[in-house]
């Protein structure tokens, strides 16, 4: 009988060196596909997002929640809990990992939802409000002197698609604006977490989607639409009724160093 021929160990170590290649060709391309889809989840929880807000404000003739529990940058957490707790882990985009110690999260984590008025809620999200949305600026984050820039209801004004609503965070929401106390613009690094809650664009300037100097966040839109926004672009967004869109440099604003590599708007 005729006996088969066995691979020598030049042949081996051939065939290995071929699969070690060919894996170092394919894992960048692997973790690309990774990232996409990472930033595809997240997109399609906030277009769940949206059906939720679109739900809530129909039943209360337009209107944004405001605060009642002493809780103002996080209201939408309580006011829509019945929803999003039916919709498994909507509240949490796929980039940002649980980290059930955190106050605050950042670029790669999640934050603890906290505890409000003898109410404990301990889940992870990693989404947080533009509260400049809610509907009683008497009750919120913003002194009263700022009343009249709150949007109060999903039907404010024209331009709804550069409205923002909910999107990415670090915490559970910020009024952002240029006036001194309502935003100190960013953290220090990109990948700090929060030292103080009114650090305003500090909650959402940050590259959790996409690579290089595109990189940025995902956005849901007073229109109901969601989409990728690249850092700098987060300062021509309309926060409020009265901001000035044409950017944070526009408006005498310097970037700190750490933002240089994004693209501009």
């Amino acid at each position: 009988m005729k006996k088969k021929k066995a691979f020598t160990l030049i042949e081996l170590l051939v065939v290995i060196a071929i699969i070690a290649l060919l894996l170092a060709i394919l894992m960048p391309s692997l973790k690309k596909v990774k990232q996409i889809a990472r930033d595809v989840v997240c997109r399609s929880n906030l277009k769940q997002w949206s059906l939720i807000w679109a739900m809530y404000t129909n039943e209360h003739d337009g209107k944004f929640p405001y605060s009642t529990r002493g809780w103002p940058r996080g209201e939408w957490v309580t006011a829509l809990r019945n929803e999003w707790q039916t919709e498994g882990d909507i509240i949490r985009c796929p980039s940002a990992t649980k980290d059930a110690t955190g106050a605050y999260g950042n670029v790669n984590t999640s934050y603890d939802m906290g505890t409000t008025s003898g109410t404990t809620i301990q889940e992870n999200c990693s989404y947080g409000m533009n509260c400049w949305a809610y509907s009683k600026p008497d009750r919120l984050p913003a002194p009263t002197t700022h009343a009249n820039k709150y949007w109060r209801t999903i039907n404010a004004a024209r331009g709804a698609n550069n409205i923002p609503v909910f999107m990415d965070s670090k915490w559970r929401g910020a009024v952002p604006g240029y006036e001194s106390g309502l935003d100190l613009m960013t953290p220090t690094a990109e990948v700090d977490s929060l030292v103080h809650y009114e650090y305003g664009m500090g909650h959402f300037a940050m590259p959790r989607h996409g690579k290089g100097a595109k990189a940025g966040i995902n956005v849901m839109f007073m229109d109901l639409s969601a989409r990728h926004v690249r850092i700098k672009q987060l300062w021509t967004l309309k926060w409020h009724r009265e901001f000035n869109t044409s950017g944070y440099t526009n408006n005498g604003g310097t970037w700190p160093a750490w933002m240089d590599k994004y693209e501009n708007p």
